[in-house]
């Protein structure tokens, strides 16, 4: 925050901080971010992980599961509200082109049959099924729900998991501020997006009906109702 305050000259700039592995701390960054702000105009999920080995985080999830898929559903559902009250509002969800077109609702977390590979594909497959469910419930509102593929990147996560092979961060961040600030995207949404362009996602991601018993059970690992889901 400071480095961004320095860079802009600007002293409107604010952070929040929390552990997205933990539920707990999900839900208090959400309350202070209600209490600092009156409005929500984007929310942007970002943040990822790559395990080559399975963990668990304190809730007992694994952790690839936890962070790239429910962390995101819990906030963005916490933050509904504040995102509501602005006259247009976005949430945009990065998930990224190695998603996969297989999802075994009782192997979400890879008990069995564990790879790196395989986890980060499913959870970011289950973040596409999400957006595109979100979407859906909030047709009706002033929200818009979108997700891309943000580029082969050179984060942290990129050399973890298969080497420094990428662009720059600064052409991942482009991406998503398209996505999240172009002014011809004001009433798209349900859409997966790469490169600046809508693209399909893999089929698995459109069926509707895994969909709602995805989303369903997720409300059960997280012990919270959003929704007639």
């Amino acid at each position: 925050m400071e480095q961004i305050k320095n860079e802009t000259k600007s002293d409107n700039i604010s952070a929040v901080y929390a552990d997205l592995s933990s539920f707990d701390q999900i839900k208090k960054m959400s309350y202070q971010i209600k209490e600092r702000f009156e409005r929500l105009d984007v929310l942007i999920n970002n943040a990822g992980v790559y395990r080559q080995n399975r963990q668990i985080t304190e809730e007992g999830l694994e952790e690839t599961f936890a962070i790239n898929y429910v962390a995101p559903f819990l906030l963005t559902n916490l933050l509904l509200d504040s995102l509501k009250k602005a006259n247009s509002s976005r949430i945009v969800n990065v998930a990224s082109q190695v998603h996969s077109n297989h999802l075994d609702l009782n192997n979400l977390q890879f008990e069995k049959g564990y790879t790196g590979v395989k986890a980060y594909a499913s959870s970011k497959a289950c973040l596409i099924m999400f957006t595109y469910l979100m979407a859906e419930n909030l047709k009706e509102t002033n929200i818009t729900v979108n997700c891309l593929h943000p580029g082969i990147i050179n984060t942290k996560l990129l050399n973890v998991a298969w080497g420094s092979v990428g662009a720059p961060v600064s052409e991942g961040a482009k991406n998503l501020i398209y996505v999240a600030m172009a002014p011809n995207l004001e009433k798209v949404s349900g859409k997966y997006f790469d490169n600046k362009h809508i693209k399909p996602s893999k089929d698995i991601t459109y069926d509707k009906e895994l969909q709602r018993k995805l989303w369903k059970k997720t409300e059960e690992i997280i012990g919270l109702k959003f929704n007639k889901y």
